[in-house]
């Protein structure tokens, strides 16, 4: 598969095709994407990720880029259901479906688009599908411990149990397929490392933009994790400084205690975080996870491949939406 900017584009758009067939195909009277449209590609990391993993693999390009179309329904399934569970308003810079349609079709529209998903991996390889199975299973999990936290403090370790099981499966997921795309069992294990890292780190750096993200670049509200009472990376670092975690203590206390609505200690809070050097902090963190999976990626077979995977490893870092 090509790996240059041009061929990279020409595989993104091939995908959105494979996604476009696959939703036209869905009868409008069980639901109708065209009158209801839901954005399925985003920023289209996954998909990216997957095609840049083939790439530096040397996988077969037309299989991959159904492999990269599962990964992003899996992830826009995940997302619909998230914003139920949130009550989110926006998503993708749209107006979320649960927000237009309700809650209950929301949640059976994301049922259908993971079923989609399911088999759009299945007909890019047929062991794809198991494994696909196994990560939504991961996923899941890592959204009920999430749920289950909610309100709770939590440490370091626990939030990224969390962001592993939650982002981290689904990109691992999508440097395996690669990996089995081409053939190279020997190199699943690097792969599996990859991926893990990338989705994890990409978790993280959207957690900082939750405090320090621009509504309208990030298509989704900011300030919506510590208004819902989850304890990111950014705001446990806070917490854990000896001069700045009782004052984030007490601005918690006033979101809890405080009207419904009343977003002051909230972008207090935010200000606190990133004036500490807490959200920085996150992404140098972040930025030295991604270091290490570029060496790894150092041992993969398609040099041309590899340069560009890097490329896009270390821009995650540096993302403002």
């Amino acid at each position: 598969m090509g790996t240059t900017p041009l061929k990279l584009e020409d595989s993104l758009r091939s995908v959105g095709e494979e996604l476009s067939a696959t939703l036209s195909s869905i009868d409008k009277a069980v639901f109708d994407f065209q009158e209801f449209p839901v954005s399925f590609m985003g920023k289209a990391a996954r998909a990216r990720f997957t095609l840049l993993m083939a790439g530096a693999l040397g996988s077969d390009r037309a299989k991959v880029e159904k492999a990269a179309a599962a990964a992003e329904l899996t992830h826009t399934a995940s997302l619909l259901h998230d914003d139920c569970i949130d009550s989110a308003a926006y998503r993708r810079g749209l107006p979320s479906l649960n927000a237009r349609l309700g809650v209950n079709a929301s949640i059976l529209v994301g049922d259908l688009v993971i079923a989609l998903a399911f088999d759009c991996a299945g007909r890019a390889a047929p062991e794809l599908q198991p494994e696909l199975v196994l990560a939504v299973k991961h996923m899941t999990e890592g959204a009920l411990i999430e749920e289950n936290c909610r309100g709770r403090r939590i440490s370091a370790a626990e939030a990224e149990k969390i962001v592993s099981l939650k982002t981290g499966t689904l990109f691992r997921w999508c440097a395996l397929a690669a990996c089995h795309l081409a053939r190279r069992p020997d190199l699943l294990e690097t792969c599996a490392r990859i991926g893990a890292e990338t989705g994890s780190v990409f978790q993280v750096i959207d957690d900082v933009l939750d405090f320090e993200g621009d509504q309208a670049a990030c298509g989704k509200e900011i300030l919506k994790d510590i208004a819902e009472g989850k304890f990111t990376l950014p705001l446990i670092l806070a917490l854990e400084d000896p001069a700045d975690g009782p004052r984030a203590e007490r601005l918690l206390e006033a979101m809890r205690s405080g009207p419904k609505g009343d977003m002051g200690p909230a972008l207090e809070l935010a200000g606190l975080v990133k004036a500490g050097g807490f959200a920085r902090a996150a992404r140098q963190g972040a930025a030295e996870r991604l270091k290490a999976a570029c060496a790894l990626a150092d041992g993969l077979p398609e040099r041309d491949g590899v340069t560009a995977l890097k490329g896009f490893l270390l821009a995650l870092g540096e993302r403002q939406a």
